[in-house]
């Protein structure tokens, strides 16, 4: 019988999409604690790995050898807290997609081969103008359901690779961003999170000069 769960594995997701993904977990556990009761790591604690991860994260930069070895540290540490928390909510779960999808976990499906090829690009991405001035709405239709999806946005040239900042990871098909200046234009674009960490490739770019 086919039953979904939270994947546990998070050795394969790039340094720069494991703490997205770890906060993107904390925020939706924390906001179903009524469904996750007693997660046997505290919604603080995972906090406090993920801010060390991101910290040690930008101190490796430096290339020294004590950065590197701290980043790695924090790192194991924050891989571990995720599979007991991933453990947790397939326990709670018990293969209901609608409960995984709560945990904001990346997730499969048992009744299939695991596919950890990179997920097709995100089709059909539309933004419109948010209910909140310098806000925004994008839509999208992921190559996979459930999905969890990663979104950069450029203020400036798009063509420039290194205008592309990371503004977060979403479920689903739709997500709101604000925090704009008004009058800015914004690019926007949408790939989804495959099992492993495995990145899919970009969508096409939307862009809204946001009010």
């Amino acid at each position: 019988m086919s039953k979904i769960k939270a994947i546990l594995d998070f050795s394969g997701y790039s340094a720069g999409d494991l703490g997205p993904i770890a906060q993107t977990i904390h925020d939706s556990m924390l906001g179903n604690a009524a469904t996750f009761t007693s997660p046997p790591v505290t919604m603080p604690s995972l906090q406090t790995l993920i801010d060390t991860f991101d910290q040690k994260l930008a101190a490796k930069a430096s290339r020294a050898t004590v950065d590197i070895a701290a980043f790695n540290d924090a790192r194991e540490a924050l891989e571990i807290a995720l599979a007991d928390l991933g453990s947790y909510v397939n326990q709670v779960a018990k293969g209901d997609a609608t409960i995984v999808a709560l945990s904001g976990f990346p997730s499969y499906d048992t009744a299939r081969t695991i596919d950890t090829s990179p997920p097709a690009a995100p089709e059909n991405l539309t933004v419109r103008q948010g209910d909140l001035s310098g806000s925004c709405v994008v839509r999208y239709r992921p190559d996979r359901t459930p999905s969890m999806n990663d979104i950069e946005t450029c203020l400036g040239d798009p063509n420039v690779e290194a205008n592309w900042k990371h503004y977060g990871t979403f479920s689903g098909g739709k997500a709101t961003l604000d925090g704009f200046t008004p009058g800015t234009t914004v690019w926007i674009r949408v790939r989804t999170i495959g099992l492993k960490g495995v990145m899919g490739a970009w969508s096409d770019p939307g862009k809204i000069i946001v009010v």
